[in-house]
């Protein structure tokens, strides 16, 4: 990239970014006063929102005014309506209601976490006495309630490409490891009739995962475990072992280590399947910021963990012990899935 050609750093930038909490504000609060719910019969003034919300009409104006202003709804003299897209994202029945998202990424711990990012920076890891990896944290069964926004198509990705390969198998055993909501294990399930799933989280996080077996009709299929995935025993052996979305939470080293424990509980011949947040060696920050973004949110919840790259996903497999790695990837997926074979 040329000198002409590089962005251009200005006080328009720094300024869009030093009040980006603001915009994180306008959303979590319209989200949680269902704003946009109100607006789904066509455009209304700000008095009438007001009134439906028991609001301060003054109150009202300069939220539904700011929402406009940065893109989420549009002015028709003196109402404000919808955007497209807004029945699936912003409305609370949508198919992909971003309620539940902006609790997680949104949340006050989140938010008091990374006012300790120039500490952790420093300290080169979490400094905070309560963190990510703090065993029966309450913020893992605000994570496991609230994930209507979390298909985001990598349960389905994965559950596709075990599917063809579990149907010539004698049993179909499963084990998802730090299963939260269960939505891998519990989507494999629902398509493979044969499929028998153990889930491993905290105790507090098991009851939400039983709930959601329960709702989505696999709880005669389901048992749990409950403890830390690093030393509680984990049964099995199983044809199948999930381990999705952890990761990151861990140095190179830490994740190699859990690979190579949850490798002795698959069977010869069985199948883990990893699920996580990527990026591919050429990519650069410029290029494909997420998941350099991410590692700043692992920062400041943990004490090692970032995103990894795919090569190191690949590594961490291979040394412990898995073999004929494959990845999958899809538009509808924000995460790459990984499987790989246990000789």
């Amino acid at each position: 990239m040329t000198e002409t050609a590089l962005p251009h750093v200005d006080a328009k930038l720094l300024h869009d970014i030093a009040r980006g909490y603001v915009k994180t504000a306008l959303l979590r609060t319209a989200l949680e006063m269902r704003v946009f719910d109100l607006l789904t019969d066509g455009p209304q003034d700000a008095d009438a929102v007001a009134t439906k919300v028991g609001a301060n009409p003054r109150g009202m104006r300069i939220l539904l005014d700011a929402l406009a202003g940065i893109g989420l709804l549009r002015t028709i003299k003196d109402r404000y309506a919808l955007l497209p897209g807004s029945d699936d994202l912003l409305v609370s029945t949508g198919a992909h209601y971003f309620g539940g998202a902006i609790r997680l990424s949104a949340s006050d711990w989140e938010w008091d976490a990374q006012k300790h990012l120039i500490d952790a920076v420093r300290h080169g890891g979490t400094v905070t006495e309560t963190h990510a990896l703090t065993p029966e944290f309450d913020f893992w069964e605000e994570f496991a309630n609230h994930t209507s926004w979390f298909n985001n198509g990598a349960a389905e990705l994965m559950a596709e490409n075990l599917i063809p390969w579990a149907k010539d198998r004698d049993s179909v055993e499963v084990l998802d490891v730090a299963c939260s909501h269960g939505s891998y294990g519990f989507t494999f399930a629902q398509r493979e009739p044969r499929a028998r799933v153990t889930g491993l989280d905290w105790p507090n996080v098991l009851e939400v995962t039983a709930r959601n077996a329960e709702r989505l009709g696999v709880r005669d299929r389901v048992r749990l475990i409950s403890g830390d995935m690093f030393s509680v025993p984990l049964g099995g052996p199983y044809d199948i072992v999930m381990l999705t979305n952890v990761l990151h939470h861990f140095s190179e080293r830490q994740a190699t280590e859990l690979l190579s424990r949850v490798a002795t509980a698959v069977k010869p011949g069985g199948r883990i399947a990893v699920v996580g947040h990527t990026f591919e060696e050429h990519d650069s920050p410029e290029t494909n910021p997420l998941p350099y973004m991410f590692s700043v949110i692992m920062l400041v919840q943990t004490h090692e963990g970032e995103t990894h790259s795919v090569n190191t996903y690949r590594k961490m497999l291979s040394a412990a012990g898995f073999v004929n790695v494959q990845t999958h990837a899809s538009d509808a997926a924000m995460h790459r899935v990984f499987i790989a074979d246990r000789l």
